[in-house]
């Protein structure tokens, strides 16, 4: 059962929404909506789009991207002709996109990892060669000689 405290935060969340979807500051949205900082607002905002509202928040997302495709397209051409300050905001305006479109979510890698048990055959034989290098590795320092690593 839905307290009257929840439909009123709901109620709060949903004008942060619209509020922000017309294109309203965080400090506007405090005080049209009665927070006490624009933090307030921001979290209400973030609140708002985890919750059921689902539809207001596709639509802000939407409205959000076709915004970043406006600004993109106003500068693309100087951006092609080589304007530094041009080539940067479209850069700013596509991280922008990726943030928003989830496209620099972190990538899950799958690792496999086999591991061995000692006391194989393998392992007795590399203990036998690492025994005789140690060995001739000694004499010849004993004798004199020049040891040489493989």
């Amino acid at each position: 059962m839905t307290s009257e405290n929840d439909i009123e935060l709901i109620d709060k969340e949903r004008k942060v929404l619209e509020l922000r979807r017309a294109g309203y500051t965080f400090d506007d949205i405090a005080r049209n909506v009665g927070y006490s900082s624009p933090s307030g607002a921001f979290y209400a905002l973030k609140r708002a789009l985890k919750r059921t509202l689902q539809q207001p928040a596709d639509e802000l997302r939407e409205m959000e991207t076709d915004r970043l495709d406006r600004l993109q397209a106003a500068v693309w051409a100087k951006a092609l002709q080589g304007d530094t300050k041009a080539v940067d905001s479209v850069l700013r305006i596509m991280d922008r996109r990726a943030k928003l479109m989830g496209l620099d979510s972190p990538t899950k890698v799958a690792a496999e990892v086999t591991s061995y048990e000692g006391g194989t055959e393998i392992d007795r034989e590399v203990a036998r060669l690492a025994e005789l290098l140690a060995s001739n590795s000694s004499e010849s320092s004993v004798m004199g000689e020049p040891t040489s690593t493989p």
